[in-house]
C-alpha cells in the first residue's frame, strides 16, 4: 500500500518574508501617522497661539471701553467658561490678582510675544504658554494657554493610529492569505505540469491566459521550451528512422560488394571495381552524416561560436562562380543581378553550402534551358539570398514538406539523393535568425534564404 501524498496546506509561504513584509508595512505607517502627528500639532500649536493673541486684542479693547473693573468681570466670566486650557488673568499696577484663574503673575514676565512660563491656580502650579500686555493704567493682562489641550489631540491622533494600525494588519493579513493562496495555485500549476513531464506526459503544457502576468510568462516561457523539446525529439526520431531506412540499402550493398571482393573466384580487376563500389557507397554515407552533423550543430546554435563579419556579396559572387560550370553543364544560364557592398554577422562556412545547395538544387531540378537568377536583397534588419528558376517548381502542397530531412520528391523533380540539401538551408536560416521561403516564380520555384544577423 503506497503513502498517499498529502496537499500542501494553505499558510504564508515563506512566513519570514511575509512577517518581515507586514513588519516593514506597520513601522511605515508608524513612521508616516508620526511625521503627520508633528505637522499636525505644529499647526494646533500655531493656531492655540494665534486665537491667544487675538483673545488678547479683544480684551485689551475691551479695557479701553470698560475699563479695569468691566476686563476683570469679562475675565472671570471666560474662565468660567473657556476651555481647560485656557487661561486668563489681569492685574492691577500693584501686582494683586484682580480677575481671571491665574493667582499670580507670570514668570518670567515678557510681554508681546507668546512665551512659556510659569503661575499658579487655585489647583496649584501650572506651566503654560502665555502672552502679557500692560494696560494704560498700568495694570497687566495676560492669556495663555497649557498642554491639556495638546495632550487630548495627541490621545486622539494615537487612538486613530491604533484604529489604522489594525486596519492595516488585517487587510494585510488578508491581502497576504489571498497572494499567498494565489501563489500556490499558479505556483502548483506549474509544478503539475513538471510532474506530468517527468512521469512521460510529455504533451502536457502550463496554462497560459491573457493577463500576461508573471506565471504567464513563466507558463509561456515553459511552454516553449517544452515546444522546441517536442520538435528536437520529433526531429530525432525522425533522423533515427529515416537513417535507418536511407542506410539500409548503401550498407547491404557494401555488404554484397565485401562478400563478392571475398569470394576466391573474383579476378582482380571484378575485386577492384567492387572495392570501388565500396568506396563510393562509404562517400555517401559519410556525406550524409557529416550533412545530420551540420544540421544539428546549427539547430543547437553550436555554430554560432563560428560567427563573424562576412562579407556576403563577395561570398555570393564566389559561390556562384564555381556552380555557374555545374549550371552549364545542365544546360542552363545563370543571371547574377547587381549587388552592392554588404556586411553581415554570420556563419560564412554554412552559408556558402546553403547557397551551394540552392543552386545546386537548381541545377539537378530546374531542367534544361532553365534560366536561374541570383540576387541578394537587403532591407531594415534583414537580408535575403534569392534563387529562381523558370522550371516546373514544387506543387504547393509539398513546400513545407520538402524542407524536413530525407524527403526526397523523386516523383515532382527527379533525380536521386540523400534529402538533406534544403535542410541544410533551412538549419542556417535559424541560426541567423531567419528562414527558407520557397515560394511560386510564374513558373518556377523561387528561394528565399532570410537572415536577421546584425549587420
Amino acid at each position: 500500500m503506497t503513502a498517499r501524498a498529502t496537499q500542501p496546506s494553505l499558510r504564508l509561504r515563506p512566513l519570514a518574508f511575509t512577517a518581515f513584509a507586514m513588519i516593514t508595512v506597520l513601522g511605515a505607517v508608524v513612521v508616516a501617522f508620526f511625521l503627520v502627528n508633528l505637522s499636525a500639532e505644529k499647526v494646533f500649536l500655531d493656531r492655540e497661539r494665534n486665537d491667544a493673541l487675538s483673545e488678547r486684542q479683544i480684551l485689551t479693547e475691551v479695557f479701553t471701553q470698560e475699563g479695569l473693573r468691566g476686563l476683570a468681570q469679562r475675565m472671570e466670566r471666560r474662565s468660567r467658561l473657556a476651555a481647560p486650557e485656557a487661561h486668563y488673568a489681569v492685574f492691577d499696577p500693584g501686582g494683586r490678582h484682580v480677575g481671571g484663574d491665574l493667582l499670580t503673575p507670570p514668570a518670567p514676565l515678557v510681554e508681546g510675544g507668546w512665551t512659556q512660563v510659569r503661575s499658579r491656580t487655585a489647583a496649584g502650579p501650572i506651566a503654560l504658554n502665555a502672552s502679557a500686555v500692560t494696560m494704560t493704567d498700568g495694570s497687566l493682562l495676560v492669556v495663555g494657554r497649557d498642554d491639556a489641550g495638546q495632550r487630548d489631540f495627541e490621545e486622539q491622533i494615537g487612538g486613530g493610529l491604533l484604529i489604522a494600525l489594525a486596519i492595516v494588519v488585517a487587510a494585510s493579513l488578508g491581502v497576504g492569505l489571498m497572494l499567498n493562496a494565489l501563489v500556490i495555485r499558479r505556483a502548483d500549476g506549474v509544478a503539475g505540469v513538471a510532474e506530468r513531464i517527468a512521469a512521460g506526459d510529455l504533451g502536457a503544457r502550463a496554462e497560459v491566459s491573457e493577463r500576461g502576468d508573471a506565471f504567464d510568462r513563466i507558463g509561456a516561457s515553459l511552454n516553449g521550451m517544452l515546444d522546441r523539446i517536442d520538435a528536437l525529439l520529433t526531429g530525432m526520431r525522425t533522423v533515427t528512422d529515416s537513417l535507418a531506412h536511407d542506410m539500409r540499402t548503401p550498407l547491404t550493398r557494401m555488404r554484397g560488394a565485401v562478400e563478392r571482393a571475398l569470394d576466391p573466384a573474383t579476378t582482380h580487376d571484378d575485386c577492384r571495381v567492387t572495392l570501388e563500389v565500396v568506396s563510393e557507397e562509404l562517400e555517401r554515407v559519410l556525406s550524409v552524416f557529416a550533412a545530420l552533423i551540420d544540421i544539428a550543430r546549427a539547430e543547437s546554435g553550436l555554430s554560432r561560436e563560428m560567427m563573424q563579419p562576412v562579407r556576403l556579396d563577395e561570398m555570393v559572387l564566389d559561390v556562384a562562380g564555381l556552380f555557374a560550370p555545374v549550371l552549364e553543364d545542365a544546360g542552363q544560364t545563370l543571371d547574377i543581378r547587381p549587388m552592392g557592398p554588404l556586411i553581415v554577422e554570420g556563419h560564412e562556412q554554412l552559408l556558402r553550402q546553403a547557397l551551394g545547395n540552392l543552386l545546386f538544387n537548381a541545377a539537378r531540378h530546374a531542367g534544361p534551358r532553365a534560366a536561374v537568377t541570383l540576387e541578394l536583397l537587403s532591407g531594415e534588419g534583414v537580408v535575403q539570398i534569392v534563387v529562381a528558376d523558370n522550371g516546373p517548381g514544387i506543387p504547393e502542397e509539398h513546400r513545407g514538406r520538402v524542407k524536413d530531412r530525407f524527403v526526397r520528391l523523386d516523383e515532382a523533380r527527379g533525380g536521386a539523393g540523400s534529402g538533406l540539401g534544403l535542410s541544410i538551408v533551412t538549419a542556417a536560416a535559424t541560426l541567423h535568425g531567419g528562414e527558407l521561403r520557397l515560394e511560386d516564380n510564374h513558373p518556377g520555384l523561387r528561394a528565399v534564404l532570410s537572415l536577421t544577423a546584425a549587420s
